[in-house]
């Protein structure tokens, strides 16, 4: 069950500094766009080209959603990469899900595994905690947790 984020609305122009600052300039991804648009957005969704992340996956596109409210005394987000050719998921949150992990934390399911630990980020910078979340995915959690059931 998912704990719905404490109120506030979320920040068009916040996305629009995500896309621009981070995701733009990820060479996996392919394509992003505001959920529903814009305008309105909610969300931002980033498209991976299969054949681009290490070790390649598809023939389906990976996608990354993120959820971000500004609020005080800490933001509520959350950052969830899917692959459907594997079922391999994995997801940052800062949110009231988990309190027993603290502020934040990564959880994730591939195959009939999954864990989830609180973790903790160096900056409070949306578009620094982003990048860091991108990096980690594609240089740990990927490699690290989506093949490691896979016989060699």
């Amino acid at each position: 069950m998912s704990v719905p984020h404490p109120g506030g609305d979320p920040n068009a122009n916040l996305y629009a500094q995500l896309k621009r600052d981070v995701l733009d300039r990820v060479p996996q991804i392919s394509a992003v766009e505001f959920v529903p648009d814009d305008i309105e957005a909610k969300q931002l969704r980033a498209v991976f080209d299969p054949a681009r992340l290490d070790p390649p996956t598809g023939p389906d596109s990976p996608e990354l959603t993120v959820k971000w409210y500004r609020q005080d005394p800490h933001d509520w987000f959350r950052i969830n990469y899917t692959d459907p050719n594997t079922g391999f998921h994995a997801g940052w949150h800062q949110d009231e899900d988990h309190p027993d992990l603290g502020q934040a934390h990564f959880q994730y399911s591939a195959a009939d595994t999954e864990d989830r630990w609180g973790i903790t980020f160096e900056h409070e910078t949306p578009s620094l905690i982003l990048w860091k979340i991108v990096e980690a995915l594609l240089e740990d959690a990927r490699p690290t947790y989506q093949y490691a059931n896979e016989e060699p």
